[in-house]
C-alpha cells in the first residue's frame, strides 16, 4: 500500500480525489493542511513527510519550495498546477531535479506553464479536473429553467459585473427570470478585501443591485452544498475574465444545467462550441431562446470526460509509476 502525504492550503479540488483514492485503491493518504502559500506547521509536515512514498502538493507555491528541500531519495514529488500560481514567484524556484512529475488540468495549463513558467513539458502531464457525477443527478424544480447561477463570484477576474448585466437583459425580456449566486463575500478572502481595486468592484456591484428593480430578484449566499443548491439552476455561468478549468459550470452540467461561457483563452479545451459565446448579448439570446436544448447530453458529456471514476483511474496510473 504506496503512501500519500498531500500538501496543501485549498484542497477543495482534490479532496473528492483522495477521498475516492483511499476507498477504491491501494493507498493510505494523510493531509497536511497548510494556512497559507507558505505558512504551516512545520513539525507536523515533517512528520508527514518521513511517513509517506509519495509526496503530493496541490498548488505549485510554497508547498512545493519545502517539499522538494526535505524530500528524501526513495520519495517521489508530484505537483498538481491551476492556474493561480503563474502569477505568484513560486514557479521560478522550481527544482526539475527534485519534481518528478506536474499535472496540469487541462490543455490549456499544460502550455501556459510551458511558455509562461518554463516548466518543461517532459515533466506535466493533462488530468483534468474531477466530478462526481452521481452527486449532482437529482431532479430539477419546477421552473428552474428561468434561474441563472454563479458559483463563485471572488476575485474581481469573475466579473460579478457581467453576471448582472446578462440577469438584466433577461429581466427585461421575462421578469420571471432570477440570479443566484453563491460563494464566498469579498470581505471573507483577506487578500483580495485588502486591494481598493477589488473592494470598490463589489461595492459597484452590490450598490447597483440594490438600486435596482430587480434586486428582488437575486439572491447571494454563502458556501454550502452546491448540488443541493443546482437543483434550482438551469444555467450556470462562466464570466470570468480567464478560467484554468472552471469547475462550477461543469458541476451544472452534470446536474442538468446548461453552461454559458464567455470566450476567453482555452475554453475549448473544456466546453463545447455550441456553449461559448462572444459576448453577452449571444448568451442572452442563447438563454432566452426555448428551442433546440437537449439537457440529457450534458451529464453524459461530463460523464466520458471529467467523472471521478475516470480520473481517479488516471490519477492512479500516474501514481503507481511513480
Amino acid at each position: 500500500m504506496k503512501k500519500v502525504a498531500v500538501f496543501g492550503h485549498d484542497l477543495k479540488f482534490i479532496s473528492y480525489i483522495t477521498d475516492y483514492l483511499t476507498d477504491s485503491f491501494d493507498y493510505q493518504i494523510k493531509i497536511d493542511q497548510w494556512d497559507g502559500h507558505d505558512r504551516h506547521d512545520e513539525t507536523k509536515s515533517l512528520e508527514l513527510l518521513e511517513w509517506a512514498d509519495i509526496l503530493f502538493c496541490e498548488w505549485g507555491l510554497g508547498n512545493v519550495i519545502w517539499c522538494q528541500k526535505h524530500k528524501k531519495s526513495n520519495q517521489r514529488l508530484i505537483v498538481r498546477l491551476h492556474r493561480f500560481e503563474m502569477n505568484t514567484r513560486f514557479p521560478a524556484l522550481f527544482d526539475y531535479k527534485k519534481i518528478d512529475q506536474l499535472i496540469a488540468i487541462s490543455p490549456y495549463i499544460y502550455e501556459e506553464f510551458h511558455r509562461v513558467a518554463k516548466v518543461p513539458r517532459e515533466k506535466m502531464k493533462v488530468i483534468f479536473n474531477a466530478v462526481d457525477t452521481q452527486r449532482f443527478a437529482k431532479d430539477k424544480v419546477e421552473d428552474s429553467k428561468f434561474n441563472i447561477g454563479l458559483i463563485g463570484y471572488v476575485p474581481k477576474l469573475k466579473r460579478l459585473d457581467r453576471a448582472i448585466d446578462i440577469f438584466e437583459k433577461l429581466y427585461e425580456l421575462d421578469p420571471r427570470y432570477k440570479l443566484y449566486i453563491k460563494g464566498k463575500r469579498p470581505e471573507e478572502v483577506d487578500w483580495v478585501w485588502k486591494r481598493a481595486s477589488q473592494r470598490e468592484h463589489y461595492k459597484d456591484a452590490f450598490e447597483r443591485i440594490q438600486q435596482s428593480k430587480f434586486k428582488e430578484h437575486i439572491f447571494i449566499e454563502g458556501w454550502g452544498d452546491v448540488s443541493e443548491w443546482l437543483k434550482n439552476v438551469g444555467y450556470v455561468l462562466s464570466v470570468s475574465d480567464y478560467e484554468s478549468f472552471h469547475l462550477a459550470p461543469i458541476e451544472g452540467m452534470a446536474s442538468g444545467a446548461f453552461p454559458v461561457v464567455l470566450q476567453r483563452e482555452g475554453v475549448r479545451c473544456v466546453f463545447q462550441e455550441k456553449y461559448i459565446f462572444e459576448n453577452i448579448e449571444q448568451a442572452v439570446t442563447f438563454i432566452s431562446s426555448k428551442n433546440n436544448k437537449d439537457e440529457s447530453e450534458l451529464a453524459s458529456y461530463v460523464e466520458e470526460r471529467f467523472s471521478l471514476q475516470k480520473i481517479c483511474e488516471k490519477m492512479d496510473e500516474l501514481l503507481r509509476n511513480a
